[in-house]
């Protein structure tokens, strides 16, 4: 509560020392770390990610065809991009395609949603040319973290990074075996209901908390502005094993 011990101080003094890239350059320190960035979008991630870690061997995931044209034109030295899809199963699967194209998913935009800003607004204003941006279904190819890493000869990583609009758990149980030998991994955890599957605390540490993580940090809030909510969280966990 306001006032009341001294979580107000000390986060004044935390925030004198340490960022997010701070935070995340101090947990990985391996001198080439092997980064995973799984939804890399248009590489966003790869900019942030090979600034800090100028060294590092960083493979890239993004299973949208146009999105992958933009990420490969951002590949640099020791950096591969992959068309395809992290998930629980080796194959295929269906992938929703929306107009804002940060947000396409292996989960279904919830139209009926009460959280999105964007939504509500359509609905009262009686917008019905605004839902025709969503959930168009392409199949892409999907395959399990420990599969890829099999294939290519990945024997641990250090900095695992998942960003894949809800379907974070699916990456997670398709790595039981590579993840034991993972240092940290960063991903989003959506509590709003934007798609029609939320992800929470409970379904990510069920499989990783087995394993040896930790939760160490919440680097990223983000905040409804609409109905005061938290939307979704980024969180940092470390394997405590290694």
């Amino acid at each position: 509560m306001h006032n009341v011990g001294e979580s107000y101080s000390r986060n004044k003094e935390f925030q004198e020392k340490f960022n997010r890239e701070k935070i995340i350059q101090e947990l990985v320190k391996a001198p080439q770390p092997i980064i995973f960035d799984v939804g890399a979008h248009f590489g966003e991630s790869v900019t942030f990610l090979k600034k800090a870690f100028p060294n590092s061997f960083l493979y890239s995931f993004e299973p949208d065809p146009d999105s992958f044209s933009v990420l490969t034109s951002s590949v640099i030295e020791k950096s591969q991009c992959f068309n395809i899809a992290l998930s629980d199963v080796d194959g295929t699967a269906c992938f929703y395609r929306n107009s804002i194209s940060h947000t396409n998913s292996l989960h279904k935009v919830n139209t009926n949603s009460k959280d999105s800003i964007g939504i509500a607004n359509a609905t009262e204003s009686g917008d019905l040319s605004f839902f025709e941006g969503f959930n168009h279904e392409i199949d892409v190819p999907t395959v399990r973290l420990d599969t890829f890493a099999s294939q290519h000869a990945i024997v641990s990583i250090d900095l695992l990074k998942i960003d894949v609009q809800g379907a974070e758990c699916s990456v997670l149980k398709g790595g039981a075996n590579i993840l034991e030998k993972t240092k940290a991994i960063i991903l989003e955890i959506s509590f709003f209901d934007y798609y029609e599957k939320q992800t929470n605390f409970m379904d990510v540490e069920k499989i990783i908390h087995p394993l040896g993580f930790r939760l160490f940090t919440i680097s990223e809030i983000s905040n409804n502005p609409m109905n005061g909510r938290t939307d979704w969280v980024e969180v940092i966990y470390i394997n405590t094993t290694l």
